[in-house]
């Protein structure tokens, strides 16, 4: 990597814009030389190494946002190297959040991103010009067989794809081969009988020492992917075995509201939640949409929907999934803020429709086919 090349990091810090560039060059020393600001450095140090920080610009609540270049060398060893790099003792301070990344292409090339993407994924579920239906196995406690039984049903309704609620998990490898086999035989079987593909996405859950030899024997169930927490798992260890295995990966957010929740620190939801979960392989980025149970604003939510889709190198465009307290009624709004290249994920209010999950897939594929009729 030539040594003149730099990524950028951009803070929003809090003011005023004097205060806001003091904190910049604090953390433009932190992150690289971590030494006082006057510490003797070497011109070669300061001048090559160091983060060069920008001027102040107004953002939002008295808050700026400062653009620090950072050498693209020193994110040479990966994602944790990379995260470690832009925000390692920055993450520290209150009041710092990390609003966007602009790699380099060469840094790009070293990620392998989504398996399938956007246009994979429609190749393998035949589904053209709609979005994709999916919903969550639950809830916890429930049995294999009715689990199963839920997953088949899901898809005679129309649904593409079953994953287990990120609550579904298992101490047990035993138990976790005797589950993900009942529900993929009612998968296959409603395949099958259907004449089309279904998926079923089993969590890809335990203990690290387990999780290559759990996913391996996902694959020769015959299965195409599995759901997985990177906030939990590692956001590396996430990229590692998304990057070993030809397997369609579905993030899910537990966890990572630690990274986002609170506005005036952590990491800009988008840039988590779209950017990130690219870098690491994710086919598909779950995300609590406006309205539901969680606390995103639209426009948050929007923005997550475009860093799925926006170029970012070679890596495919990734599938936004809206969730966290869907109901049939606010499909319309779904359609209308997300558009055809989105996976609605509708749990609960699927689940308990009138006439099981069956009919509750019914419905929302009627109610796709109405906003998407070409689909």
């Amino acid at each position: 990597m030539p040594a003149s090349e730099r990524l950028t990091a951009v803070y929003e810090l809090p003011g005023p814009p004097e205060e806001a560039e003091r904190l910049a060059r604090l953390i433009s020393f932190e992150e690289t030389v971590e030494v006082p600001l006057d510490f003797p450095l070497p011109n070669a140090i300061r001048d090559g190494i160091v983060g060069k920080p920008g001027p102040a610009v107004a953002a939002r609540d008295g808050r700026f946002r400062v653009a620090i270049d950072f050498p693209a060398a020193l994110a040479e060893g990966g994602l944790g190297t990379l995260l470690n790099l832009v925000f390692g003792n920055a993450s520290i301070w209150p009041g710092v959040r990390l609003v966007d990344l602009r790699l380099t292409e060469d840094l790009l090339s070293r990620f392998k991103g989504p398996n399938h993407g956007v246009d994979g994924l429609r190749r393998m579920l035949g589904a053209k010009g709609r979005p994709l239906l999916a919903t969550a196995l639950k809830p916890m406690g429930t049995s294999d067989a009715d689990l199963a039984a839920t997953a088949a049903a899901f898809f005679r309704g129309g649904g593409d794809i079953a994953k287990d609620d990120q609550n579904i998990v298992d101490g047990s490898f035993v138990h976790f081969r005797t589950r993900v086999s009942r529900i993929a035989e009612a998968t296959a079987r409603e395949s099958a009988r259907l004449g089309r593909p279904c998926l079923y996405l089993p969590h890809l859950s335990g203990p690290q020492e387990e999780l290559e030899a759990r996913l391996d024997f996902v694959l020769k169930e015959g299965l195409r992917g599995v759901l997985i927490c990177p906030a939990i798992v590692g956001l590396d260890q996430t990229r590692r075995l998304a990057e070993s295995r030809s397997a369609v990966i579905m993030a899910h957010p537990s966890f990572s509201g630690a990274f986002y929740a609170d506005r005036s620190h952590g990491i800009e939801p988008s840039l988590y939640l779209g950017t990130m979960t690219r870098l690491l392989g994710a086919d598909v980025t779950v995300f609590p949409n406006a309205g539901g149970r969680f606390a995103l604003t639209p426009d948050e939510c929007r923005a997550i929907a475009a860093r799925c889709a926006e170029p970012l190198g070679r890596l495919a465009p990734a599938w936004p999934s809206p969730g966290g307290g869907m109901s049939l009624d606010r499909a319309p709004e779904l359609a209308r803020d997300f558009g055809p290249d989105a996976l609605w994920l509708v749990g609960g209010r699927l689940l308990m429709s009138p006439g099981g999950p069956e009919a509750g897939a019914r419905a929302f594929r009627d109610a796709i086919a109405r906003a998407f009729p070409e689909g």
